[in-house]
């Protein structure tokens, strides 16, 4: 090897920038309508930022939104849009599933 050869490693390469505007990772809290079709995704687990109208909110479980997630409906960056502006992102719930 010459002196003005090198070997360039993965160690040399740049890390990808990561496009503007993508959260990271969020913990949320599911919370379904017993008698409705709404679902709602909040950073509280109490839920007591979320619409009060209605029939009361029932808590589900932790889900992690992260901008890799594959999903149907909204994408990950709606759900965050949505939980930044409002502290909580409503969803339609099927009854298929």
């Amino acid at each position: 090897m010459s002196d003005k050869m090198t070997i360039v490693g993965d160690a040399d390469a740049a890390p990808a920038p990561e496009a503007p505007g993508v959260p990271s990772s969020l913990l949320l809290h599911k919370f379904v309508k017993a008698d409705s079709w709404r679902g709602a995704l909040t950073p509280d687990a109490t839920g007591g930022n979320l619409p009060q109208h209605g029939s009361a909110w029932i808590y589900a479980k932790e889900v992690v939104v992260s901008p890799a997630d594959r999903r149907v409906g909204a994408t990950s960056l709606q759900i965050a849009n949505g939980v930044s502006e409002r502290g909580y992102f409503l969803f339609p719930i099927s009854d298929d599933a």
